[in-house]
């Protein structure tokens, strides 16, 4: 299901004051991702666009420190997008941040092909594919 299409569903379920307050902090928050250098993307949320202030979270004080070096460039941006914004809070939330992904278990190199470069190790002379070849065979036979 798509962000706009959740969103179409969720709008159609809340009272009327509160979808047309989603409706507005997806419009920012759509022209925000236009908006912001690609360093930043991805790294900031629209939580709230109220009285003509825009508060955005950050996912870093690193990412809220750059952001707010360049908020008068963002404000004339998001005009630009028909967002309309007098000054900008910037915040930060390390909630944001992206969780870390599990490695995923992968399965070693099977006898045979572990047996074709022991093979091949033997036949090759000194030198540097030799030693990464013994590297990698003594690290799957360990395994």
């Amino acid at each position: 299901m798509s962000v706009s299409s959740l969103a179409d569903l969720l709008a159609s379920q809340l009272p009327n004051g509160l979808a047309v307050r989603a409706r507005i902090l997806l419009k920012t928050q759509a022209a925000l991702d236009r908006s912001l250098p690609a360093a930043l993307a991805g790294h900031v949320r629209a939580m709230q666009l109220e009285n003509d202030v825009l508060r955005l979270a950050c996912d870093s004080g690193a990412v809220a420190s750059r952001l707010r070096h360049q908020t008068d460039a963002l404000i004339a941006s998001l005009d630009k997008c028909g967002v309309v914004a007098t000054s900008v809070r910037v915040s930060v939330n390390p909630e944001l941040l992206a969780r870390p992904i599990h490695p995923v278990e992968k399965t070693g190199l099977s006898s045979a092909t572990l047996d074709g470069l022991a093979h091949l190790n033997a036949e090759i002379e000194d030198g540097p594919l030799k030693d990464a070849l013994d590297t990698l065979l003594r690290h799957h036979r360990e395994v």
